[in-house]
């Protein structure tokens, strides 16, 4: 994370710029359309008129249902006796010739499932009556999928199909078996594409509720804005420009930078604050600006006024820059018109000192704004928060403290520990009151649901109701009485009740049950050695002696002729291999264990990037001597790039002084024509032009010089055996089998070329990125960072190691995640570290693998004292307050 407190630089004002992809512009206009109607929705599958693009009208529906629908229906109504169908389409419906044409214009056989929402009813009707007619309960899946896509709104659906499907819906609800719903819910809600695929884009609970809250101005108010990470929290502020002024405060330049991405490509009239003295150094975008001039040559906007900001919309800004920017938004609005959002203000919060806490507390204390908004997933709860929100009572009298609290969870995002189990509360203590603890401060943390493993509830839950272990009032059939309660956060919230209900005297059986049968979700690789030898399996034939398979059958085929013999692949499942026992588990990235990483990028998380990034390379097998021309390669091209340094300075020197003779000359020339007197004027100007001869001859040269010196540079290429998923990587290290979802980096020459001319970088980071791996880490060569930031956007890079600066609002697509041990988090800061993970609005086989048994203990247990508490109420706080005792005491 980047705390610096600078002004942006000229690629940072060119990433901006670069507008969002088309599906992410969609849900900016759906957010700031949310601002005046919360219960938008829109839904890109097509209904046939939609599809047709014909007027709609009653002949024109009978029609279609006769053309494309009846015969399907009358076959299924056939085939499974399904009396209960009853169609009343008119079979005589008549329509325009002009929709005749329009219509046979359409090639049937392009009519499918995949682009017509009714034929995509049908096929699941008729999967639903397949499935029953055999008397398999899986029509139970093909039901719910039924009722959940019927409640999705589609623009001008067959009327006779909704009512076909309302009747399916009916005829069969008596029958649906919840307890087997939930037993299968993996297989039915979790892994159902068709439900993520089809279902309605609406905005999140906690956005309806800001929304909802800003609206009334009558009253000041400080809002506790805490929902989990990727949930559109930091998009929301783009909503609120439509009703408000908006102050964005953020601590990570790269959050800001990612919001003003966002705002721009949806017309947000944005300005910037970074590194800000006073309200001069304020920078507008040109959308913003209202006073300007005009670029002659283009026609564009030239010199913009950045003290008129009228028209800006949100201005966007670090901590430091906080106080110019709220002066600059008070200048040309009213107090009252203006939001404070302020982004992940826990940033900082668990150090006992730090450079911004200073800062922080001057901006609270000074604030004029009446109106804040604090958020993050981390955020400490309203009664956490005592000082704090007593003394902005005291500084806007009337004032209301608004809790918004969410934990929409619509996706499993796994914890595994070392050995390569999933971690889940049932698993954690064999003392049961130690495991209703877990499960409170669960209930109290509801954030922590999407880490829950949705399979392993369900099986938790299915054994407790099959066994009779839980309460009555804690059973399946009391919680669940309509399909919609069936969904991920539902299915997670009664595992915690029934976890925390079971059957007096049961619990010690129900422990040793799950801990004697729990089987890993990640096994060791213990087809290969630490080099990508394969491992030959030994039998034993005697006391103290062992020999392989093929020495065994060499032996009984001894003096037989020699025959052709096909190999035998063996593949060992999940009930045949043991867990890692020593902790090792999935650690070897870069060999035998990348085939574990699937879907797309891994971050990982460590303090001491530099161990880790010597450990991938260590781990790689590359050999010495390919090792050693690659060094050599780096170490000429780093020889290159030193003289490369000294030309760019060099050139960037007489850039300089060629604009300072430009604009000399351009004053003499307008003092000649003012003044009247030609001669002297006109001697200069002709110096001027030979100097500026000269420079161009010193320019082009060393442009020339530069050209040739960077044609120089070495590229560096490893062979696909080392890189980390490819085809023949897997084929070394995973003993030849077919990993489709294995993921692998793309990184093409040119960036590569790219990152050895760079100077000032560790020659192992070039080593690793030939791997597929980026390093992020606060250095001095911004460009490294740039180009990193750019790969990890366009998931390019197979692997990113991270340092604890990139806890907070890395929003990079990442599907897992690695917590190194030597790291010392606090609980709100693991549970920002594993929201870098599982940010896709997709259901992919996402991971969280912690190293440290102890960051696990600490996630799942309450902390009195958190130091995020303590330091938010001292610092944002308009006294002087300091921590005493377990109380905070006011300073004499």
């Amino acid at each position: 994370m980047d705390l610096g407190q600078r002004k942006l630089t000229k690629s940072e004002w060119e990433g901006i710029e670069i507008p969002v992809a088309q599906d992410e512009k969609e849900i900016l206009r759906l957010i700031l359309g949310g601002y005046e109607d919360v219960n938008i929705r829109y839904n890109k599958a097509s209904s046939l008129f939609n599809l047709l693009k014909i007027d709609f009208s009653s002949q024109m529906e009978d029609f279609l249902y006769n053309k494309y629908f009846a015969e399907a229906v009358s076959t299924m109504k056939t085939k499974y006796g399904l009396a209960f169908i009853d169609v009343n389409a008119n079979a005589n419906a008549k329509i325009k010739g002009a929709d005749q044409i329009r219509i046979s214009q359409n090639d049937p056989s392009k009519l499918t499932a995949e682009n017509v929402y009714e034929f995509l009813l049908l096929e699941h009707m008729s999967l639903l009556f397949k499935e029953k007619v055999i008397g398999s309960k899986k029509w139970m899946m093909h039901y719910l999928t039924l009722y959940k896509l019927d409640k999705n709104v589609i623009g001008r659906l067959n009327a006779r199909m909704c009512k076909i499907v309302k009747r399916v819906l009916t005829e069969y609800e008596s029958e649906i078996d919840f307890a087997y719903i939930i037993a299968n819910a993996v297989e039915f809600v979790e892994q159902n594409k068709c439900l993520m695929k089809y279902s309605d884009t609406v905005l999140y609970e906690h956005q309806k509720t800001i929304f909802t809250t800003v609206k009334n101005k009558e009253r000041p108010k400080l809002v506790l804005y805490i929902a989990p990470t990727g949930t559109g929290k930091t998009m929301t502020p783009i909503g609120l420009t439509k009703g408000n002024r908006v102050i964005f405060v953020c601590a990570a330049r790269h959050v800001g930078l990612a919001l003003a991405k966002a705002a721009i490509s949806v017309d947000v009239k944005i300005a910037f604050a970074f590194g800000c003295a006073s309200a001069a150094d304020i920078r507008l975008h040109y959308f913003s600006a209202l006073e300007y001039t005009r670029n002659r040559r283009t026609g564009g906007i030239g010199k913009v006024d950045n003290s008129v900001g009228d028209k800006v919309e949100m201005i966007i800004c670090d901590v430091k820059s906080y106080l110019p920017a709220m002066y600059y938004m008070l200048a040309f609005n009213e107090a009252q018109d203006i939001i404070t959002y302020w982004d992940e203000p826990t940033i900082t919060m668990d150090y006992d000192e730090h450079a911004c806490h200073e800062t922080i507390h001057k901006n609270w204390k000074e604030n004029m704004i009446p109106n804040v908004v604090l958020s993050s997933a981390t955020l400490p709860k309203l009664h956490e928060l005592t000082e704090t929100t007593t003394d902005f009572l005291e500084k806007f009298p009337g004032a209301s403290i608004c809790d918004i609290v969410s934990h929409d969870c619509k996706k499993s995002i796994p914890i595994i520990d070392k050995n390569g189990y999933v971690v889940m509360p049932h698993y954690m203590n064999e003392d049961y009151d130690k495991v209703r603890g877990i499960a409170d401060h669960c209930e109290n943390y509801l954030t922590i649901l999407r880490y829950f493993d949705l399979k392993e509830a369900c099986d938790f839950i299915k054994f407790l109701e099959e066994q009779n272990y839980v309460a009555a009032n804690s059973c399946v059939r009391r919680h669940f009485t309509s399909l919609d309660e069936v969904d991920i956060k539902g299915i997670k919230l009664h595992y915690l009740r029934a976890l925390k209900n079971i059957v007096a005297g049961t619990w010690g059986s129900i422990y040793i049950y799950f801990r004697s049968t729990r089987i890993p979700r990640l096994l060791s690789n213990e087809s290969v050695d630490g080099k990508g030898n394969k491992i030959r399996k030994v039998v034993s034939v005697g006391p103290g002696t062992s020999v392989s398979n093929e020495t065994l059958l060499a032996s009984k085929n001894a003096g037989a002729p020699l025959t052709k013999m096909a190999s035998q692949q063996i593949v060992h499942t999940s009930q045949s291999q043991p867990a890692s026992a020593s902790g090792s588990c999935a650690i070897y990235v870069t060999t035998k264990d990348a085939y574990t990483l699937t879907d797309g990028p891994t971050i990982f998380l460590a303090e001491d990037v530099t161990k880790i990034a010597k450990f991938c390379i260590q781990q790689a097998n590359i050999p010495a001597r390919l090792m050693e021309d690659i060094m050599e390669k780096i170490e000429y091209n780093n020889r290159l790039n030193e003289r490369i340094d000294e030309l760019e300075k060099k050139l960037e020197d007489l850039t300089q002084k060629k604009e300072e003779a430009l604009d000399l000359s351009k004053t003499d020339k307008s003092t000649y024509k003012l003044g009247g007197k030609s001669g002297k004027g006109e001697k200069k100007t002709k110096q001027g032009d030979e100097m500026g001869e000269s420079k161009d001859k010193g320019v082009f040269k060393i442009t020339e010089e530069l050209n040739v010196m960077r044609s120089m540079i070495k590229p560096c290429v490893l062979h696909d055996i080392f890189i980390p998923n490819s085809q023949e990587h897997l084929k070394k290290w995973t003993d030849g089998q077919n990993f489709r979802a294995a993921f692998r980096s793309d990184i093409d020459e040119d960036t590569v070329v790219k990152i050895m001319t760079l100077h000032g970088i560790d020659d192992s980071w070039k080593v690793l990125l030939l791997l597929g791996i980026g390093v992020f880490y606060n250095h001095e060569n911004i460009t490294y960072m740039e180009i990193m930031k750019k790969l990890a956007e366009e998931q390019k890079l197979y692997l990113i190691i991270a340092s604890s600066d990139y806890i907070y609002g890395t929003n990079y697509q990442f599907c897992h995640g690695y917590i190194s041990k030597d790291m010392n988090l606090t609980q709100e800061k693991i549970i920002q570290a594993m929201g870098r993970i599982g940010r896709n609005n997709i259901q992919q086989n996402y991971s969280i693998r912690c190293r440290d048994e102890e960051q696990i203990t600490k996630l799942f247990t309450a902390d009195p004292e958190k130091p995020e508490v303590i330091n938010m109420n001292i610092l944002f706080n308009s006294k002087q307050v300091r921590w005493v005792g377990g109380e905070f005491v006011e300073a004499g």
